[in-house]
């Protein structure tokens, strides 16, 4: 019995109007290696945290955080990381 509705493809993603996402080169996200929530971007050979209420800091290597999400511990040694 055919199913009521064709099969189909996922579309590959389309970025309005010729916009691209930026190369992970030139701005590097830190992310928990669980659930892939962003902790942090490095800018400049910092870290660059942001949290609720406006607090921001910028740090330096070696970072430590624990993810907000998950609760796991995440380390980044080097901007490279």
């Amino acid at each position: 019995m055919p199913t009521p509705f064709p099969s189909r493809q996922a579309a590959p993603p389309s970025w309005p109007t010729g916009a691209k996402p930026k190369p992970t080169i030139l701005n590097p996200e830190w992310r928990c290696t669980r659930c892939d929530k962003l902790l942090g971007v490095c800018r400049d050979g910092r870290m660059h945290l942001r949290f609720a209420r406006g607090h921001e800091y910028f740090v330096g290597f070696p970072v430590q955080a624990t993810c907000r999400g998950c609760g796991t511990l995440n380390q980044a040694s080097s901007p490279t990381d």
